[in-house]
Order: C-alpha cells, then sequence, then structure tokens
C-alpha cells in the first residue's frame, strides 16, 4: 500500500507537465523573475562557460557576478541553447523531489505514508518557479536526508542528496536559512550530547559547495580585493510596520513563497489543539483508555505533536525575522551595514512552506489517530476535526491549481486565444530571428560586432536570441554603470516621479522607460504608439548603442536620434510583438 500512494502522487507530478508537452514553446510560465532574469542568467552562463569571468552579450559586457544562476548545476541543461526544453525539466524535476521529499519526511514522521503523500502532491503542487532549482522544491528532501544522517541511516543516500542540493539550490535565496537551521540543530545535540558526526560533515558539505560555487559574488560582497561600487548602494529602503508584517508572512509567505497555507494552517492547528484535550494524556484512568490500550499511541501522538509544534516555533521566528528586517529598526541597522544592507533577509520565508505543510501532515496524523482510538463523544469530536481539516486541505489544494502555471496552461489548451503572455510570446520567437536576419544582410557583421537596446520588448528577448544588449536585469552590477545608463533615459524619467524612483530606488532594471507606459515592459501590437518619446540619443551613441528595437511606431524618431531602418515591422501571424527597428544616429 506504501509504494501506491508513492506511484499515484509521482502520476500526479507527471500528469500536471502534459499540458506543457501539449503546448511546447506556447506554454505558460510565471515570466516576472523568471523569464525576464533567471532564465537568461542560465542561457549566458552557458554560452560563456569556459570564456572567462565576464558576460559580452550582457549589459555592455558585466562580470559573470551579475547573472549568478540559482542552482549552478542546471546551467548544463541550457548548453545546448533550448531554454524551453531546460525549464521544462527544471519544472517536472522540481515537482516530482518537492513531492518526493515531502512523502519521505511527513511519512517518517507521522508512520503513515498516505498523510506523507497528500502532503507531498500538495507541496509538488506549490506554484514555485522551477528556475530557482531546487531551492524551495528540495527542501523537504533535505530535512528527510537530515534526520537520516542523525539516525545514522541511508548514509550515502542522504549525504549524497546534501550534496546535490547544494549543486542545485541557491545560498542567497534559502541556503543561508537551511545552514543556520543545521547549525542551531548541531548546537542543541552537542548540548544533548546525541550529535551525529554524519550530520555534522554534511553540514559543512554544504557550506563548502556553496562558498565554492558563490566565491566570486562573496569576495564582491565582502570587499576581498580591488571591485566596483554595486548599485545596491542606491537602494532606497521603505519601512513597514512590523505586526502588520509579521501576520502577513506568517500566513501567506514571501515574495516566490507563498505556501497557500492561509486556510489550512489554522484549521489543521486548532484542531490539533483541541485534541490535545481529548486525549488526557496524564489521565491513566480515561474510560476511553482504561486499560492502557492507548498508551503506546499517546506517546507516539505526543512525538508528532512536539514536531508540529517546533515547525510552527521555526515558522514564527522566521516571521519575526522577516518583519524586523523590513521594519524602521531593521531599516536602521541595514543602513548600517552599507551595501550588505540590501541583503533580503526575509527570503528565510522560503523555507517556512516546507514547514507548514509538515507540520499539516502532523496534525493531520494525529486527529486520524484520536478518530480511531476514541469513542463516545469524544470520538465524534474527533471526527468533526478531521472532517474540518480535510476540507480545509481540499480547498487549499484547488486554491493552489488555480493560482498555478497548471491551471493556465489547461486554459490555453482549450482556448489556443486566451490572453496570457507564453514562453513563445515572450522570447519573440519566430520575430526575433527575422531581425536578426535583416541586420545581418544590411550590415554584414555578426551579433557581437553592434549593441541593441529594446523599448517595449524586455530585453530578455534580444538576449535570448544573440544580442549583445546595453540594458537588463540584474540585482548586481556597478554604481558606475547605472548612472552612465541613467543618462540615456533622464529625459523619460523626469516626466515621470514614478519611474524616477524606480529607477533611482532600486535600479535592478536598466530599461528604456516610457512616461507613455509607465510599467509595462512588454507592448502588443494593438494600436499603440509611442508620440513624444524622448532618449538622450548621444549617450546612447556614447554607450556605443546602434540600434533600438521597438515593439511601437516612435511618432518623433528623427528628432530623437533614431532612423527608421525598415517601414514595416518585423512580425508573424501569431506573433504578440510587431517590431521597429531603428538605427541611432552617430
Amino acid at each position: 500500500m506504501r509504494s501506491l500512494w508513492f506511484w499515484l502522487g509521482m502520476a500526479v507530478m507527471t500528469v500536471t507537465m502534459i499540458p506543457n508537452l501539449i503546448l511546447g514553446e506556447g506554454s505558460i510560465f510565471t515570466y516576472h523573475d523568471q523569464l525576464d532574469g533567471e532564465v537568461i542568467a542560465y542561457i549566458l552562463q552557458a554560452r560563456n562557460l569556459f570564456s572567462g569571468d565576464s558576460l559580452p552579450e550582457f549589459m555592455g559586457g558585466m562580470p559573470k557576478t551579475a547573472l549568478v544562476p540559482p542552482a549552478p548545476l542546471c546551467v548544463l541543461l541550457y548548453i545546448g541553447g533550448n531554454g524551453f526544453a531546460a525549464l521544462t525539466i527544471m519544472q517536472l524535476a522540481g515537482r516530482i523531489v518537492g513531492f518526493g521529499g515531502m512523502y519521505l519526511l511527513a511519512g517518517k514522521v507521522t508512520k503513515k505514508y498516505w498523510v506523507g503523500a497528500a502532503a507531498g502532491v500538495l507541496y509538488g503542487l506549490l506554484p514555485f518557479l522551477p528556475v530557482y532549482g531546487l531551492s524551495q522544491y528540495g527542501i523537504p528532501m533535505l530535512f528527510w536526508a537530515a534526520l537520516q544522517l542523525r539516525e545514522k541511516r541511508h548514509k550515502r543516500a542522504a549525504f549524497g542528496y546534501v550534496v546535490f542540493f547544494g549543486l542545485t539550490s541557491s545560498l542567497v535565496l534559502a541556503g543561508f536559512g537551511l545552514l543556520g537551521m543545521g547549525m542551531v540543530v548541531m548546537l542543541w545535540d552537542w548540548k544533548r550530547r546525541k550529535g551525529s558526526s554524519f550530520f555534522v560533515l554534511a553540514w559543512l558539505s554544504l557550506c563548502g559547495v556553496y562558498v565554492a560555487e558563490n566565491f566570486r559574488l562573496l569576495s564582491e560582497i565582502l570587499g576581498w580585493g580591488e571591485r566596483e561600487l554595486s548599485h545596491k548602494a542606491e537602494y532606497h529602503l521603505d519601512a513597514r510596520p512590523f505586526w502588520e508584517t509579521f501576520w502577513e508572512v506568517l500566513f501567506q509567505g514571501g515574495q516566490h513563497s507563498n505556501g497557500y497555507q492561509k486556510y489550512v494552517v489554522p484549521v489543521v492547528l486548532a484542531a490539533a489543539a483541541v485534541s490535545c484535550l481529548l486525549t488526557q494524556w496524564r489521565a491513566s484512568g480515561s474510560n476511553d483508555c482504561r486499560t492502557g490500550a492507548c498508551g503506546e499511541e499517546s506517546w507516539e501522538g505526543k512525538r508528532i505533536l512536539r514536531i508540529l509544534g517546533g515547525c510552527v516555533a521555526w515558522n514564527c521566528f522566521f516571521a519575526v525575522m522577516s518583519a524586523f528586517w523590513g521594519s524602521g529598526g531593521g531599516i536602521w541597522v541595514r543602513k548600517t551595514l552599507g551595501t550588505l544592507g540590501a541583503f533580503q533577509l526575509d527570503r528565510v520565508l522560503w523555507i517556512t512552506p516546507a514547514l507548514w505543510y509538515l507540520a499539516v501532515a502532523c496534525g493531520v496524523a494525529v486527529l486520524w489517530d484520536l478518530w480511531t482510538k476514541l469513542k463516545g463523544g469524544r470520538k465524534i469530536i474527533a471526527a468533526g476535526c478531521l472532517c474540518a481539516s480535510a476540507l480545509a486541505v481540499g480547498i487549499t489544494g484547488l486554491w493552489i491549481l488555480y493560482a498555478g502555471d497548471v491551471k493556465s496552461n489547461i486554459q490555453k489548451l482549450r482556448n489556443p486565444e486566451y490572453g496570457v503572455m507564453s514562453f513563445e510570446d515572450y522570447y519573440a520567437l519566430g520575430v526575433m530571428e527575422q531581425v536578426r536576419e535583416f541586420l545581418t544582410e544590411c550590415t554584414g557583421e555578426g551579433q557581437e560586432a553592434y549593441r541593441v537596446v529594446s523599448l517595449g520588448i524586455d530585453p530578455a528577448a534580444a538576449l535570448y536570441h544573440g544580442f549583445y544588449c546595453l540594458d537588463g536585469y540584474s540585482n548586481h552590477y556597478p554604481l558606475s554603470y547605472k548612472h552612465r545608463f541613467r543618462e540615456i533615459i533622464s529625459p523619460e524619467l523626469a516626466k515621470s516621479e514614478y519611474l524616477t524612483k524606480y529607477y533611482d530606488h532600486w535600479g535592478n532594471r536598466c530599461y528604456l522607460f516610457s512616461a507613455e507606459c509607465p510599467g509595462y515592459y512588454t507592448i502588443e501590437k494593438n494600436g499603440f504608439y509611442f508620440r513624444e518619446y524622448h532618449v538622450d540619443g548621444e549617450a546612447l551613441s556614447r554607450m556605443g548603442c546602434r540600434y533600438l528595437l521597438s515593439a511601437a511606431y516612435i511618432e518623433n524618431a528623427l528628432s530623437q536620434g533614431l532612423v527608421l531602418m525598415r517601414e514595416t515591422p518585423f512580425e508573424t501571424e501569431d506573433s504578440y510583438y510587431r517590431i521597429y527597428v531603428y538605427e541611432v544616429a552617430q
């Protein structure tokens, strides 16, 4: 029966990928922080895997530390240049590992693998971004491996997974929090004198893998050797109310770490609390357990409830850390740290979904035990709590499916005109190739000979097709470049307070912003055109830009030193974009 639950869960994870296989590059993937950034990081790192320390295509030629892939080993998937296939593999692998890890972890803790399978399905379907590798999906399996090493069981498999997790996850996203948890566990074991040398060795190995992967980045951040000041030095930090943030992140999670636990956690915890009262752990003469037949079950229930309590305590601690880091006091501390103050400590919230769903599994397991053992009125109460928890779990599962890309891709299968950008749309497949061939014919030069910028098209599309770009999306690049690029877009920034704050106070996106469509980086071919777009053409020329790729016609192009190279835009019948190519006057 145990293997049946496992294979049923694996089948669910696999079936959810069928729409992607049918739609191919027409599949829908979340593009924010994925198609616009991390996929490009993998592609450019793969193209320049053995070519020094720079990425010549990116933002005029940036150090490789400007685009650090979240899962370094997964760069190998992108060597062939097929971004869709690589991303699909990462999505499938993430869901399988997420399900398998929670199945093993919850099954081991509760001794009920059907509970582990249910928790695993929910966890595996959470809409985590696959570009982050196992940074989230792989956490339950890491916890399982840690338990095995502490018990000195399955040492080779557990140790091997720890190293693999380090290679397929990110230190700055979830890794630092997991290392911190491991250190707390080691100190606790040392105090109790029950430590495991295997666990310590695994922790040191994970730490070593992270340091080796991020050595150049850590060197820059910590100021080892010569380096340019990061644009993060100009980050503007806005304080948020502590308690408002605390409750929000506790029940909703943070950016890219929403576990959709808002409904299931309160119900399960309340049910478990009520059930604790029903068990009468200390009443040796209870009518329901008069002979002591429940003694072993009661002890097992206590153990599971302690684990549940530990999960909740860790998540409350992480919520406190996150809320403080964004509060007035936290902002004051961060400002004293200089560039390090830009570090997002709230990413410890990436660990919380794994802990919440383990807590859910523990709560359901305890309720099930009570329902099977208690009698009379107590059994009815336990049954009611169990039904309420099951309903909350079911609603949460539907909510997860509705929120993720599975629902969007099913909608796309049912209605090909479904109005959400697909992988193909975002990267302008079939259109950018036309632009590339046109410029090759006009110049007789390869893409490395000239530089381009994009307007109304995310620069990721041009980067995906091999163009050498001056614009891009990076969370760590020289402040001097930010200032140089600002000269190009200063006329448009002057028109919009929103854009000025967005660029000056943050600046991760070096894009050609427009006050006519602020906040829109992708303009669909729908009749929109730029009436009064202003750009500093001299600044563009000084930075070596020769061509501007625009998703809309620029009415005042000539006055801005932009010459339309072809009246007919580049497009296909079904393309999202219509691209105009402008030459920058030298």
